[in-house]
C-alpha cells in the first residue's frame, strides 16, 4: 500500500517512521515541500501520490502561539484536513486525521472522555482540530473512509513535547513552578503510532465503525496525572538512569496562577476502551512509557544538548 504521511518532522511522523511496516511504500513531503495553508496544495498531494492512505500528523501544534494566530492555525489544523477529505472523497483512499483531547470542554473530574461525549473546545486549537473532525465526518461519512484518532499529552524522545521542555529547564533551573491541577494521559507517540499501523493494516475496517458511526478512536497510555506530577516523575526517573546529575525542587501551582493565552481543559482523560477492544490489545502504563522514551534521550542526549 502507499502511505502518505504529512508532518514527517514531528514526533508521531518520526515514530510512524520508526516502525513503519516493510511491505507499505511510504511517501513523505518535507515541510518546504507542501504547504498546509494552502487548500488547492493540499487537494493536489493527494490527487497526484494517489495514496491508499494518508495519516495527517501535520498540524499547528502551539496551544498559546494559536489564539493570537487563529487565521493559521485554522486554515492548517481545520481546512488542510477537510482538503484532504474532498480529495480522498474523489481519489479513493483513506484518511487517517490525529485530533486532540483538547476538544472536550474538560469539566469532568472522574470520568474519561468517551467516543461519543459532547464537545466544546476552550481555546482555538481543539476548536480548529474539531472542525477538522466534523468536516472530515461530512465528507467521508458514506464510504466509511475517514477516521479519526484523539489523543493526549503526547511524549517521545523528538520533537517539541513536555518531556524534552522540562529536560531542558532542569538543566539551567534549581526550581520551577509547574500547574498541578489540570488532569490528563501521558501518551507515547510510538504507541501512537503502532495505532496507526493497526488501523492501516486492519482487513475489516467497518469493524471501527461498529456502534462507532463518526469512526472516532481514542487512545491514550494507561492512567492519569498532573503536569506537576508528570515533571516529578520525569525528574526522578532521569536522576534514576543518570540523564539528570542535580535536584530541581518543583512547586506545585493553580492553573490561575501561571497565565496563559490559551484555556486548558482541567480534566481530558481519554477513553480508549474501544481501541482496545477492537485491536484486542491492553496498553502500557505512562510511567512505562515515560521510562522508555527517557532512556532513548539518554542514548543520544548529545543530539538534545543535554
Amino acid at each position: 500500500m502507499r502511505i502518505l504521511i504529512t508532518g514527517i518532522t514531528g514526533q508521531l511522523g518520526k515514530s510512524l517512521i520508526d516502525i513503519k511496516p516493510e511491505n507499505h511504500e511510504i511517501i513523505a513531503p518535507k515541510r518546504d515541500e507542501r504547504d498546509l495553508t494552502n487548500t488547492q496544495e493540499c487537494e493536489n498531494i493527494i490527487k497526484e501520490n494517489k495514496p491508499d492512505w494518508l495519516i495527517n500528523c501535520g498540524a499547528f501544534i502551539d496551544v498559546d502561539a494559536a489564539e493570537l494566530n487563529k487565521d493559521i492555525a485554522i486554515k492548517v489544523n481545520a481546512h488542510a484536513p477537510a482538503a484532504f477529505a474532498k480529495a480522498i472523497k474523489k481519489q479513493g483512499g483513506n484518511l487517517i486525521q490525529i485530533s486532540t483531547d483538547y476538544v472536550f470542554e474538560g469539566n469532568k473530574r472522574d470520568l474519561p472522555y468517551k467516543i461519543d461525549d459532547e464537545t466544546n473546545p476552550q481555546n482555538i486549537y481543539g476548536y480548529s482540530k474539531l472542525k477538522a473532525e466534523e468536516s472530515i465526518q461530512k465528507l467521508l461519512f458514506n464510504k466509511r473512509n475517514g477516521i479519526i484518532l484523539r489523543t493526549s499529552w503526547l511524549i517521545s524522545p523528538y520533537g517539541e513535547n513536555f518531556v524534552l521542555k522540562m529536560l531542558k529547564l532542569f538543566h539551567i533551573k534549581n526550581q520551577l513552578k509547574i500547574v498541578s491541577d489540570q488532569i490528563g494521559s501521558p501518551t507515547s507517540a510510538l504507541g501512537l503510532a503502532n495505532i496507526c499501523w493497526e488501523i492501516v493494516n486492519l482487513k475489516n475496517k467497518s469493524l471501527i465503525f461498529e456502534n462507532n458511526t463518526n469512526g472516532i478512536l481514542h487512545w491514550c497510555d494507561n492512567g492519569q496525572t498532573s503536569w506537576f506530577e508528570l515533571a516529578k516523575s520525569i525528574r526522578d526517573l532521569s536522576k534514576e538512569i543518570g540523564l539528570l546529575k542535580k535536584n530541581v525542587e518543583l512547586i506545585p501551582i493553580k492553573s490561575c496562577d501561571y497565565k496563559t493565552s490559551a484555556t486548558r481543559p482541567k480534566y481530558s482523560v481519554l477513553d480508549s476502551s474501544n481501541t482496545k477492544k477492537l485491536f484486542k490489545i491492553s496498553g502500557n502504563d505512562w510511567r512505562v512509557n515515560l521510562r522508555n522514551i527517557l532512556e532513548k534521550i539518554l542514548i543520544n542526549k548529545d543530539i538534545h544538548n543535554l
